[in-house]
């Protein structure tokens, strides 16, 4: 016979934080107040007083004006599944998609609040799998080299799309408002950030075929030349 469970009702993404920054400031400090908390997530003493009223009111936390707050046995639970959440997915963006401590932990801060445990489940799996697994091996070369040029810097040389040798890699860096067609590329992929390769030039005309994610393009060359890239190396 299955057994019902009682969930939680949800709260706000900002509670959230709320949560997540007591159970860290009282796992360093013993306790947590409320001028310790207005530190910790810059933010006033009336907003604190006001969050920590709601979190007390969920049961989530004992808090009494004056006093330092404490979780309580949901709160704790609570918070160690969003602090799970947020070094997880720090994690990921740090060893997989090779950020900096400082942008992993604000994309986790960012995303942490939105995905499901569904989702996040898998997500763990995805990035244990990554990161463990021997088959996965050219995987993660490809990514210590790859991942780190995909942010190209203010001063880098560009190059047309139409430029890019057959079979070389290039990250969208820019694309020219007077693109013909400019919603119809950017539907299809050819936005900032994407990574293209060339597979080829027709062999007659001005036809070019760019590879976008798992599917071919093809466009005319004179268009290619309003898309600006960085070549990866």
């Amino acid at each position: 016979m299955a057994i019902a469970t009682r969930k939680s009702p949800p709260i706000s993404s900002s509670l959230e934080d709320y949560l997540e920054a007591i159970a860290e400031i009282v796992e360093e400090n013993g306790h947590a107040h409320t001028k310790d908390i207005a530190e910790k997530l810059s933010v006033t003493m009336p907003s604190v007083t006001n969050a920590l009223q709601t979190l007390h009111a969920r049961g989530l936390i004992a808090y009494q004006p004056h006093m330092p707050v404490s979780l309580t046995a949901r709160g704790a639970e609570k918070a160690a599944v969003i602090r799970h959440r947020h070094l997880a997915m720090k994690k990921f963006f740090q060893d997989i998609l090779k950020l900096d401590e400082k942008e992993a932990d604000e994309a986790a801060c960012r995303i942490e609040h939105v995905i499901g445990e569904k989702v996040m489940s898998r997500f763990i799996v995805l990035a244990k799998t990554i990161a463990n697994r021997e088959d996965c091996k050219a995987l993660r070369d490809f990514l210590d080299q790859a991942m780190p040029q995909l942010c190209a810097e203010d001063d880098v040389d560009l190059i047309s799309l139409s430029e890019l040798p057959i079979g070389k890699q290039g990250v969208v860096v820019h694309v020219d408002e007077n693109l013909r067609a400019l919603k119809k590329f950017a539907d299809l992929g050819l936005v900032r950030g994407t990574l293209l390769q060339m597979e080829g030039h027709a062999p007659f005309g001005d036809l070019l075929r760019v590879k976008v994610m798992c599917s071919s393009l093809t466009l005319r060359r004179k268009d290619a030349a309003h898309i600006w890239l960085k070549q990866m190396n």
